[in-house]
């Protein structure tokens, strides 16, 4: 019976950890969101606080994601439109244009850097540091 107790509390507190994890790593997103909606990201068809990010990859000195706008749900399922690609060099806070015709020779995009500084703080605090 004790070691019921004790493996659900550790999984309890495995699923909150987790949990809380997840909602912090969204909440630093928000700020690499706000950074690609205020940067020349080149967009069309739609206003910049529609855009949002899927995080394709999130490694400690650079994080990848699609740019991506909402639409009514098709019957494919896709539920989003893709606009392009960005790599953000979280170490020397250069936010790059990467979409696929730009592959080999991104461009360097211009944003607000209190996004950058936001961003860093965040990852700092939910790092612990």
């Amino acid at each position: 019976m004790i070691y019921q107790r004790i493996l659900v509390t550790g999984i309890v507190t495995l699923l909150l950890t987790t949990t809380a994890t997840a909602k912090e790593s969204a909440r630093c997103y928000g700020y690499l969101t706000e950074m690609v909606r205020n940067s020349n990201f080149p967009v069309r068809d739609v206003t910049n606080n529609k855009i949002n990010l899927l995080i394709d990859d999130d490694q400690p000195n650079m994080i990848t994601a699609q740019v991506v706008y909402d639409v009514i749900p098709q019957p494919d399922n896709s539920s989003f439109v893709s606009i392009g690609w960005i790599k953000y060099d979280v170490t020397n806070h250069i936010l790059w244009n990467n979409s696929a015709d730009l592959n080999e020779h991104p461009i360097k995009l211009s944003f607000n850097q209190k996004y950058a500084g936001g961003f860093d703080q965040c990852r700092k605090e939910k790092n612990g540091l």
